[in-house]
């Protein structure tokens, strides 16, 4: 039974060999990118678009001063809590929903409304719960997380073979072997795509909860460079907001992705 399902369920699913070429076309992308703002920047006044070598010169003097690094820490914790509370609970309830069809019909409603209300009202509404500071942000961010890793996990479980799994049955499979071989290979991919899409998403959902409801963080220190009309600190806080977000993906997302695919193969 085992060797059935690894040889069904491991169909050819390589690891992506990226050649050297799309990662030069990547730097391309990256460079016309800077010559681009370089050159908006010659247009417009630097309160409106700051150059690229104010920006940087601005986020290096930032570098060295103890508030940014703070600003920082306290942004990526509350990042990274209601990046995990949000995807365990979307894990969780997708797995419920996928292996039980009155469960999945029973959360639509939630599934719908959470991804249909904007998040502005959703922070405005968890200030009025919480009040301001770190719980209504990494509520509303895991709030809002949870249902595309909820989404992710629904169809990671529908894209399962239904033959491989009436065969378990049949053979009477452990239902630990069958969450193992056949539904956590299947689900894997689908949800590290959701935790891809939400690294990034939940990056700009924890800035705007900072920027409407926090007195810290990176979202804070937005609303004080928009205050202060400081357009290089504010081009400099986004620099840090890609790095955060591309550097989770690049750094965890990525290397688990391609584990996950060795494991499908």
């Amino acid at each position: 039974m085992q060797d059935c399902i690894n040889d069904t369920a491991g169909r050819k699913n390589p690891a992506m060999k990226r050649p050297i070429s799309m990662y030069l076309w990547m730097i391309a992308g990256i460079c016309l990118l800077l010559l681009s703002w370089w050159g908006v920047s010659l247009v417009f006044d630097e309160i409106i678009i700051a150059s690229p070598v104010k920006t940087i010169s601005s986020l290096g003097a930032m570098m060295l001063t103890g508030p940014f690094w703070k600003s920082v820490g306290i942004t990526f914790q509350r990042f990274a809590l209601g990046l995990f509370f949000g995807s365990l609970t979307g894990f969780i309830f997708g797995l419920a929903a996928g292996l039980n069809e009155a469960v999945r019909w029973m959360l639509e409603p939630f599934r719908w409304i959470l991804m249909t209300v904007p998040p502005a009202v959703l922070v405005v509404v968890s200030m009025i719960w919480f009040g301001m500071g770190s719980v209504q942000t990494i509520f509303v961010t895991g709030l809002l997380i949870m249902p595309i890793i909820y989404v992710n996990t629904v169809a990671g479980i529908d894209a399962v073979d239904q033959h491989l799994v009436e065969m378990a049955g049949i053979y009477r499979a452990p239902k630990a072997m069958q969450i193992r071989d056949l539904y956590m290979p299947g689900v894997g991919g689908h949800v590290l795509a959701g935790l891809s899409l939400s690294a990034g998403m939940g990056i700009r959902i924890v800035v705007l909860s900072e920027l409407l409801g926090a007195y810290s963080g990176i979202g804070y220190e937005f609303a004080l460079a928009r205050t202060n009309l400081d357009t290089p600190v504010l081009f400099a806080w986004v620099l840090i907001c890609l790095v955060l977000g591309g550097g989770l993906e690049v750094c965890v997302l990525i290397p688990m992705k391609n584990h996950i695919m060795k494991w499908q193969g």
